[in-house]
């Protein structure tokens, strides 16, 4: 049998079970069901043998859900030019910069803030050691360097003159807004955001940076931002997926959100 022949034999029984799907027989509509449980979890048993990242984040989710915020790894170069390009003018003044890239994925924001600010030392730090093991691949010049994201591990290179936390304090967003899902409390709580932002804030320079952009939910909210001031008008106004309240309740109508915020003195 041909690759041809065997893609159009998948092909019709694909059309012949969704054909079958509507049939008024409940017996053949639940046998229906059954092969496509058979399907999804044949899908899922092939990509965790085949697909190293898909089975990273699915042992993080089984074996760590506590540490976990987005379980994605998608991210590009330069991803958000003007928010980088914003801090670095911020932070001009000082000579000794110190940055957290937090959530690096595979690295591609490590080098990027490498362009924007080429003398500072910079961390990049992540959950997914698959990612990571990219990460440390990758050819970089010695004061930058990659770590597992461990509290107690992130506190010795600290305190930070900027953190960088990009697209990472959510739970899948796409999926949120298709399903019309209006409470995040059993999938993405706003305590679990709340207690990053506080770890964030034992890790900052005062007048240093917090940069939280595309989020589920707002730093205003927590209960640190009377240490915050917002700089600029940078937002996530391009942000499509839905926002949520401090009871993890969906916001039908949100407010600008802002990104990036400047500690203030103790």
């Amino acid at each position: 049998m041909n690759e041809k022949l065997g893609m159009q034999i998948i092909g019709n029984a694909k059309k012949t079970i969704k054909v079958h799907q509507s049939s008024k027989s409940p017996f053949v509509r639940i046998g229906v069901s059954i092969l496509y449980g058979f399907r999804r979890a044949a899908n899922t048993v092939v990509r965790i043998c085949v697909d190293r990242n898909f089975r990273s984040i699915l042992l993080l989710q089984l074996l760590n859900s506590k540490n976990v915020h987005q379980t994605t790894s998608l991210t590009y170069i330069d991803r958000y030019p003007s928010i980088f390009s914003a801090c670095r003018e911020y932070l001009n003044y000082k000579q000794d910069i110190k940055i957290l890239s937090y959530g690096c994925s595979t690295g591609e924001e490590v080098l990027t803030l490498r362009r924007y600010f080429p003398n500072a030392q910079i961390i990049g730090t992540d959950i997914n050691k698959s990612s990571l093991d990219i990460c440390r691949k990758l050819s970089v010049d010695d004061k930058i360097s990659f770590i597992y994201s461990e509290p107690s591990e992130i506190q010795k290179h600290g305190p930070f003159d900027a953190i960088f936390c990009m697209a990472v304090l959510q739970r899948k967003p796409h999926e949120i807004a298709s399903k019309g899902i209006s409470s995040l409390k059993k999938i993405y709580p706003f305590e679990k955001f709340e207690q990053q932002i506080i770890e964030f804030d034992h890790l900052i320079n005062p007048n240093g940076l917090l940069i939280v952009h595309f989020t589920q939910y707002s730093l205003l909210d927590t209960k640190v931002a009377s240490k915050y001031k917002v700089l600029g008008n940078y937002n996530q106004n391009d942000y499509l997926t839905p926002v949520f309240d401090k009871n993890s309740n969906l916001i039908t109508n949100p407010q600008t959100q802002n990104s990036i915020f400047i500690k203030r003195h103790k």
